[in-house]
């Protein structure tokens, strides 16, 4: 009877041990590949921004960690990386915690960010509007949704009828309006490395494969609230990355001396 009372004794401390060990050492096991995953591998092997694979996962860390969507490999970017105690943090109103999906377009940044019952969903690099073309901030809604887009030309050039190659609103549009804003959309592109600038005439742009992706999920009357970061913080909405190195190497203390705990006590049982 005793050998089986050590028998299970060993065990549990086992168990226990195992999970200090792996609280404190990395290991390797089959897992979905991260944009970061991906984006490391790329610098290990020699980044290329011509590249547009590489560019788009740089593009879209970028966005997911609320950095400067701008497609550079910079000392924000290489931070992002290396640091491992990091977080994100999106502060927002009440207004956006209380909808099942609301949609902030970040114009500083070049995000736009799809909340789902207050909890960020994803996030996408965009294009915005340029200098003489921007972007206008409002906050509207998700009005009209159309696959192979037809493009009018805006009164100034030949029409594109939809699914054409050289359609600049590529193949999925999400159309935006109020009152004092129309013909304002989130869509395509034909012009792959214009993500993470402002070039268009004020419309949002996206990678092909994310507003493919956003098309799919995102409903018709979804709020959409379109901002640089002042005018955001004054409707209560903040996005930023945070590195917390102290607190997480205090939490880890703390973990380690639980199990720690655990296994004297059961050693004095």
């Amino acid at each position: 009877m005793r050998k089986n009372s050590i028998l299970v004794k060993s065990t549990i401390i086992s168990i226990f041990i195992l999970l200090l060990f792996f609280t404190n050492v990395s290991y390797a096991k089959e897992k979905v590949k991260t944009n970061e995953d991906i984006l490391k591998e790329y610098i290990d092997k020699g980044f290329k921004g011509g590249n547009i694979e590489q560019r788009n996962t740089l593009l879209r860390f970028q966005a997911e960690n609320n950095l400067t969507v701008d497609g550079v490999l910079g000392e924000d970017v290489k931070k992002a990386l290396d640091e491992k105690n990091k977080e994100n943090i999106d502060k927002i109103p009440e207004e956006i915690k209380s909808r099942t999906w609301f949609i902030v377009i970040n114009k500083s940044k070049k995000i736009l960010t799809v909340y789902r019952k207050g909890e960020v969903y994803k996030k996408y690099p965009v294009a915005l509007g340029r200098a003489s073309t921007p972007t206008p901030d409002y906050q509207c809604k998700i009005i009209n949704k159309f696959k192979n887009p037809y493009w009018g030309g805006m009164g100034k050039y030949t029409p594109i009828p939809g699914g054409a190659p050289n359609n600049p609103l590529g193949k999925r549009w999400l159309g935006l309006s109020t009152e004092k804003h129309s013909g304002y959309g989130i869509h395509g592109n034909i012009s792959p490395y214009s993500i993470g600038g402002y070039v268009s005439n004020g419309c949002i742009r996206m990678i092909n494969e994310d507003v493919e992706e956003l098309y799919k999920y995102l409903p018709l009357k979804t709020q959409v609230w379109i901002g640089d970061e002042e005018l955001l913080k004054k409707w209560g909405i903040e996005q930023y990355i945070e590195y917390n190195d102290e607190k997480n190497e205090e939490n880890i203390s703390i973990d380690n001396n639980i199990i720690i705990r655990g296994i004297r006590m059961i050693m004095i049982e």
